[in-house]
């Protein structure tokens, strides 16, 4: 073998060796790193100054939102009762017989027997109106990110959720979720979101109980972990970092 060709595998075998030992570096740095830590843990106390859009269906501040399905009785004129339960539709208004269109959503269901009973007082004389809920709309919660089926879970009444639930309805984690390190988002819509992070593990492997139950609306997120992220690394860039054209050519 010429001394021309002995220099030209040597050279590739430390281009390989320097190739090989910057992947593995740059693994372990992309693999010890968690990609969420500087989001705070999950604290309680300012997860409970964050309100619900609504309150629980159930209770006499509830205010009404689009699909719920109420019942609108007219205490001394029976013939105007709704003969079936009446769905608000997506656009917040109800239509009663012989009414125009009335806004129901952001109501609680006395505010709007006062305004279906104002609506009608100029056919009736002195409308008593009573409304009830017949079936409240499913509350949703958003799950996203390292999660089999990313997308909504539909919450129906009287059911409470937790997010190791939510995630378990969206088809569980993927292998490469940082399952410690999950993502709760709160309120997401007004000036001060709140978010937490929180250890899923810690439920799933040692039964602690969670400590917080979904609300409407509420939104998780499932990062990926630092071994996933190196892994998605690793395919769009290993191409580039090692010299696979002279591996091919090396007689080694």
């Amino acid at each position: 073998m010429g001394t021309g060709r002995s220099s030209q595998i040597f050279l590739d075998r430390i281009l390989i060796f320097v190739a090989l030992s910057f992947l593995s570096s740059s693994l372990f740095i992309l693999g010890c790193g968690n990609p969420v830590a500087h989001i705070p843990a999950f604290d309680r106390n300012d997860f409970a100054l964050a309100k619900p859009r609504h309150a629980a269906p159930g209770d006499a501040s509830y205010r009404l939102v689009p699909y719920d399905q109420i019942n609108v009785k007219f205490t001394y004129h029976p013939e105007e009762d709704s003969k079936a339960p009446l769905m608000i539709g997506p656009d917040g208004y109800i239509t009663l017989e012989s009414t125009e269109l009335i806004k129901a959503v952001g109501l609680t269901p006395e505010q709007l027997a006062k305004s279906v009973a104002e609506k009608t007082a100029s056919r009736l004389k002195d409308p008593q109106v009573v409304v009830t809920v017949a079936q409240y709309a499913p509350r949703k919660v958003y799950v996203g990110g390292g999660v089999r089926s990313p997308g909504i879970v539909l919450v129906q009444d009287g059911r409470s959720l937790t997010p190791m639930q939510a995630i378990f309805e969206r088809g569980g984690f993927t292998t490469a979720a940082q399952v410690d390190s999950v993502i709760l988002i709160r309120d997401a819509s007004s000036e001060n979101p709140k978010i937490g992070r929180l250890n899923i593990d810690q439920a799933m492997e040692a039964g602690v109980p969670e400590p917080v139950t979904l609300l409407d609306n509420d939104s998780i997120y499932v990062p990926m972990s630092g071994i996933g992220r190196a892994d998605v690394w690793v395919k769009q860039n290993i191409r580039e970092l090692i010299p696979w054209e002279l591996l091919r050519h090396s007689p080694y």
